[in-house]
């Protein structure tokens, strides 16, 4: 809810606003929609159920309808600081839903001008550059500005360490996933982008740059790092993995990094539908990620092993908005091999495993 002081409603309609935000807190959106609908039918001009509304639509990926709600609340010229994140919301909106990244710059800049030192604006400016445009150089521009502002934000350091593996600065790169893993020690993704900055580079065998204290841990895996772009810059190597499709004593299984933290899921059916809505067989806590963003297929190998197939959109063909990228490509679909990351979106990823069987004897 934007902190916009005392409510200037009354009667009913406060009543009504107040049940909307309960609902949206506990997750019932309908309800949360009718709520604020009956609001605005008595108020219009009230600013905050626009906002409100458009951060329900938004969650449930309605994204043009979030947008037209977020523009209502702004035609009503809220205070500075509402405005703020009303347009903050709008470009996320344009940038994460829609796959819109120069219109979603046009809404940070918008709320910029309001607050130049918000740290989330410069973020996600510096995300659409980077994931959408590959303006890279610009991204560079939009991380350091957000470090200037918080130097302990460990996503911040994760992206400016994947916009300079991009520039071929690989030394650069691993001082800041070593700043990010410094600050989050179990982020795997920063592990993996690490391992793989120091395999191209030939740094291989050097220390940590800041000696944070993971240095030691047991990750060793090499794999390529979350990159939504089609930049021939640094994804132009070809890549191999190291791991054979796992003989039959081996379970595969994904695990997954979203809003709800890092869990492991053992694939055992023959397909799973991956995506936001709550429906899908392996449901992607995370703005970021497509209602339906991809089809896990089980995949039989000659020998009686199996892998799975992934492909991008839903099951009748229709794409996500962000595409998959997989190993640092963006691929439509891929026969995975161990340790094969998939990134649906900043935030949001998953690392293809295989796991021994117990033998029962």
């Amino acid at each position: 809810m934007l902190d916009t002081g005392q409510i200037p409603l009354g009667g009913e309609s406060l009543l009504w606003f107040q049940q909307g935000l309960t609902m949206t807190a506990t997750g019932r959106y309908e309800q949360a929609l009718i709520c604020y609908d009956q609001v605005l039918e008595v108020r219009p001009d009230f600013y905050e159920a626009w906002y409100e509304r458009g951060l329900v639509l938004e969650t449930r990926g309605y994204y043009a309808d979030a947008i037209a709600s977020f523009d209502r609340a702004i035609s009503l010229r809220p205070n500075d600081d509402a405005l703020c994140e009303i347009w903050h919301e709008r470009g996320n909106a344009l940038q994460y839903g829609l796959g819109q990244y120069p219109e979603a710059i046009a809404s940070y800049d918008q709320a910029l001008k309001l607050n130049p030192d918000h740290e989330l604006l410069w973020q996600n400016r510096g995300n659409a550059l980077m994931f959408g445009l590959s303006r890279l150089e610009d991204a560079l521009a939009c991380y350091s500005r957000v470090l200037e502002i918080n130097p302990d934000n460990p996503l911040t350091w994760r992206n400016r360490g994947h916009a300079l593996v991009e520039l071929r600065r690989y030394e650069e790169a691993i001082a800041s996933y070593d700043q990010a893993l410094a600050l989050h020690p179990e982020d795997q993704v920063s592990w993996h982008a690490r391992n793989l900055a120091a395999e191209q580079s030939g740094l291989n065998c050097r220390q940590p740059t800041t000696h944070p204290a993971w240095s030691g841990s047991h990750f060793d895996d090499s794999t390529f790092v979350e990159a939504e772009t089609d930049s021939p810059i640094i994804f132009s190597l070809n890549f191999t993995a190291t791991s054979e499709v796992a003989p039959l004593q081996q379970q595969p299984l994904v695990v997954l990094e979203d809003d709800w933290g890092t869990r492991e899921i053992l694939l055992e059916q023959e397909q799973y539908t991956i995506g936001r809505d709550p429906k899908s067989d392996i449901c992607l806590h995370s703005q970021f990620a497509s209602r339906q963003h991809a089809v896990l297929t089980r995949l039989r190998q000659p020998d009686g092993s199996y892998t799975y197939h992934i492909r991008d959109g839903n099951l009748a063909g229709k794409p996500s908005t962000n595409g998959l990228i997989i190993n640092g490509h963006k691929q439509q679909s891929r026969d995975l091999q161990a340790e094969d990351m998939i990134v649906f979106g900043p935030q949001v990823q998953a690392i293809f495993r295989f796991k021994p069987l117990v033998d029962p004897r």
